[in-house]
């Protein structure tokens, strides 16, 4: 009986050409090569197609090429041929990048959407909402959000990835099971494949068993309070924290500032975003 053909994962990057965006660019095509991806460049803007300035953010390429995984003369064939991964670069003209990103992903799901972020709270963040955390939310994706002052855990001038310790604090009540089948697969993509991963859990009656591959550890949440996740992040200094999406929010809440604002202001950390399911 032949093998059943192998579904790609499907990555999502949308750069506005900021040196904020190559990070994630690089943290996207670190994956990509590792898990063997669809990659999409997006740009959002004003500019008509033909003068999007491509040339100002980092060449696949060349980056490739840099990290010693493409000879220097490789042909724009050898991204596919060699290292059997599709990329792609898509311009969007919409002045608004929350809705040409959205738009896009509500045609075009993905499997992970990685973009570079700042936690916001109070007023500014209802005059100024992040696009990272508005495009996370409107489409319900898992999403990679990567805060300002972070390097992130993927060197540029390597491509290396190197996790060493994740935080899995689910919203109160959730189901971890379908968040711990997400992460194992992209875990080595991560750099985190003998990562220490520790499960906070309420212990709501939810049966599960922890992966045997890797080190995972489940802990006892002390409270439904995002402090308990901050108190238990200081202590464990995770590379990464996997979190629950958020639904609708009331405007105390929202001048509060949402939880993944919150978390990225006070622990400055790299936050996996799952849906709100």
């Amino acid at each position: 009986m032949p093998d059943a053909p192998r579904i790609a994962p499907k990555i999502l990057i949308p750069t506005d050409f900021s040196p904020d965006s190559e990070r994630a660019f690089y943290h996207a095509l670190a994956f990509a090569v590792a898990r063997q991806a669809r990659l999409t460049i997006l740009h959002t803007g004003s500019e008509s197609r033909d003068s999007v300035p491509w040339e100002r953010f980092p060449g696949v390429r060349e980056t490739l090429t840099a990290w010693g995984l493409l000879p220097p003369d490789a042909p724009r064939t050898a991204v596919a041929e060699t290292l059997n991964l599709d990329v792609s670069k898509i311009a969007v003209r919409d002045d608004d990048p929350r809705q040409g990103i959205t738009e896009h992903l509500r045609k075009n799901p993905t499997d992970l959407l990685i973009m570079a972020t700042q936690g916001r709270a109070g007023l500014v963040r209802l005059r100024r909402s992040s696009v990272a955390e508005t495009v996370t939310y409107q489409t319900n994706s898992h999403a990679l959000l990567l805060p300002d002052d972070n390097p992130g855990f993927v060197d540029p001038q390597s491509g290396n990835a190197e996790l060493q310790r994740v935080l899995l604090a689910l919203t109160p009540g959730r189901d971890p099971r379908s968040a711990i089948a997400y992460l194992q697969p992209w875990l080595p993509a991560f750099g985190g494949d003998q990562a220490d991963v520790k499960v906070l859990h309420e212990g709501s009656g939810h049966h599960f068993v922890l992966p045997q591959n890797g080190r995972w550890q489940l802990t006892q949440r002390e409270s439904d309070s995002l402090d308990a996740v901050i108190d238990a992040a200081e202590a464990f200094k995770p590379g990464l924290i996997v979190i629950s999406g958020e639904g609708r929010q009331s405007l105390k809440a929202r001048l509060k500032g949402s939880q993944t604002d919150r978390l990225l202001k006070a622990l400055k950390i790299p936050l996996l975003s799952l849906p709100n399911l």
